[in-house]
């Protein structure tokens, strides 16, 4: 009886697993299709194309670390 209960427990458990994995899938896929994707407008020229050419790309390193415990 008790191999019975680990095997049909086993199976439910398997089942589950497969099932979450699924649906997180398929909720996944739908969040990504109905989400819009924003962009910043100041990157497109007047007809609605990218400017490559013109973006600014910043790059902070070894910044100082502002701790506020320090006088």
């Amino acid at each position: 009886m008790l191999a019975a209960v680990i095997c049909l427990s086993v199976l439910c458990l398997v089942l589950t697993v497969g099932l979450s994995v699924v649906v997180g899938y398929l909720f996944r896929q739908y969040v990504t299709d109905v989400t819009p994707i924003y962009s910043h407008p100041e990157c497109f020229d007047e007809n609605g194309n990218q400017l490559p050419d013109e973006i600014i790309a910043f790059r902070f390193e070894g910044g100082q670390h502002l701790d506020e415990f320090d006088d």
